[in-house]
């Protein structure tokens, strides 16, 4: 890892719909929110805080934790997953004040994004979605990559619980290519944001009766995008290879790819200048 230090904002909480939704707001400008991945001790801030000053300079930031994330309450829930988080997030929006914002999401936030352009495209101006797996059909970069996948946050949470070794094979492994380029506040973030004991109280169960809401195909809702849509991914996201991401590109009207060479799950964090451009030119343009 890097010896770097990146002090996080202080932030604001918001109270919808029985949920207590944590938001950092910084720069001025075109509202623009970020939303993160769905990894052990994820927040908007551990996955764009990176990029965070070189959007700020010309935007302000809405860097949201999704509900059951980051310094966002933790209250389980059975709804279609993807729908009720967007469902939160409008209504976060709407109490904010913000009618209508672009948004740039990695992994479980695009999905949530997808769902929220669908049912609330009033509040959606353009939208960047990275490793995002909104429909089924997703290949992995590889089969033993696949198997880590899917049961890492289990892993995670299994046996002994949290250790800083499970939670750097996850970053290494899963979501940058290799350790080394990851900063150490990042991984000092993650391990604090993933033992809150509100999130050990939640528990590691995935299926349809865990309180994480009920697995959702959001087959039906790309059809109905209108956003413009910029489908932004790694040559080597481990979840999910760029053929899959040309499949989504094809089912939302207008949209458009791009494949990042040498690009890993988070690629936001560990090539944020190449990231930041390709982003910046896709929103004013």
């Amino acid at each position: 890892m890097r010896d770097v230090q990146l002090a996080e904002p202080d932030g604001k909480q918001i109270e919808v719909g029985g949920h207590s939704i944590h938001y950092i707001d910084i720069g001025s400008g075109s509202p623009t929110v970020f939303l993160h991945g769905g990894g052990p001790g994820c927040s908007s801030w551990t996955d764009f805080g990176t990029v965070a000053g070189i959007f700020a300079d010309s935007r302000r930031l809405i860097l949201m934790d999704m509900l059951q994330y980051g310094r966002s309450s933790k209250e389980p829930f059975t709804a279609p997953r993807w729908s009720y988080h967007a469902q939160v997030i409008a209504k976060a929006l709407d109490a904010i004040g913000i009618e209508k914002a672009d948004f740039v999401c990695n992994s479980i936030g695009g999905a949530t994004a997808l769902a929220l352009a669908a049912e609330r495209p009033d509040l959606v101006g353009k939208l960047v979605v990275t490793g995002s797996e909104p429909v089924p059909g997703a290949v992995p970069l590889t089969p033993e990559l696949g198997v880590e996948g899917k049961t890492a946050w289990t892993r995670y949470y299994a046996d002994e619980g949290p250790t800083h070794e499970k939670l750097y094979d996850i970053m290494a492994d899963l979501e940058w290519l290799g350790g080394e380029d990851i900063p150490q506040w990042t991984f000092d973030l993650r391990w604090e944001l993933s033992r809150h004991d509100d999130l050990i109280a939640l528990g590691p169960d995935w299926s349809p009766g865990g309180g994480r809401g009920i697995p959702q195909d959001l087959s039906d809702h790309l059809a109905l995008v209108q956003a413009p849509t910029l489908f932004l991914w790694g040559d080597s996201d481990a979840f999910a290879v760029p053929e899959y991401a040309l499949a989504l590109k094809h089912r939302v009207a207008g949209s458009s790819l791009h494949v990042m060479g040498g690009g890993a799950h988070h690629m936001e964090e560990q090539q944020p200048a190449e990231f930041a451009a390709i982003v910046n030119a896709f929103l004013d343009h």
